[in-house]
């Protein structure tokens, strides 16, 4: 891993300054379900360049993110043709009733340290958008890039330049505990019932009967319940 972040920031000092983040950034997200950590390279910049600024590192890195994903969505759009008819077609049943929640999806799983090539193939095989598609995962690259750019930049500024080593280890942990509830959330479930109750009816189902149902690990405890009590 180390190899690979030092490759990157290799590649930032070559072409210099935020050319070089909007390159990593198109690199990071090109490679579908390879995760490539283009992520350290913007905090790195962020905090130890000076005068670098957070809000524009993060938007030159989210579009290069937005451009990388982009090539993935159009492959996977290419490759719908190589999809059997019949499949074609419940694709395309799924893109009517996802609507505007496909760009949602993309937006939310986009703006988090979560696998979202899923996603993206998935869309690019239902033919999906392609404007609405690349203005929501830049936006969402735009949010997660900047949000990182800031965290890098206040924890070296917080505990100082010559503490590296804690800032990226706070950095990591604040990473690690995000992706731990991502992955704990049903995200399917979730889009089901956005696109079923809408955003006000899935709000209301929550404070009625809360998040557990969304939970993979606590919907999965109580389905193995029902079992043993059916049983």
């Amino acid at each position: 891993m180390s190899d690979i972040i030092s490759w990157l920031i290799n590649i930032a000092n070559s072409f210099g300054g935020y050319l070089g983040i909007f390159i990593i950034s198109i690199l990071g997200n090109l490679i579908p379900f390879i995760p490539i950590p283009y992520l350290v390279a913007v905090y790195l910049y962020s905090a130890y360049i000076p005068g670098s600024n957070p809000v524009l590192v993060g938007m030159v890195s989210g579009l290069g993110g937005g451009l990388g994903k982009l090539i993935v969505f159009v492959i996977s759009y290419g490759a719908s043709h190589l999809v059997p008819e019949e499949k074609m077609k419940q694709f395309i049943t799924l893109k009517k009733m996802l609507g505007n929640y496909g760009a949602l999806a993309v937006f939310i799983f986009a703006a988090t340290p979560s696998p979202d090539d899923v996603v993206i193939a998935l869309l690019g095989i239902m033919r999906y958008n392609v404007t609405k598609f690349f203005v929501s995962v830049t936006l969402g690259k735009i949010v997660i890039s900047i949000l990182t750019a800031y965290l890098g930049k206040s924890i070296v500024i917080i505990l100082g330049e010559e503490n590296f080593w804690y800032s990226l280890i706070i950095s990591i942990a604040i990473f690690t505990i995000a992706m731990i509830v991502i992955t704990l959330l049903d995200w399917m479930k979730i889009m089901e019932n956005v696109t079923e109750l809408g955003w006000r009816g899935f709000l209301k189902r929550i404070r009625e009967r809360g998040v557990e149902e969304f939970i993979i690990s606590a919907r999965r405890k109580r389905d193995t319940k029902c079992k043993g009590k059916s049983s």
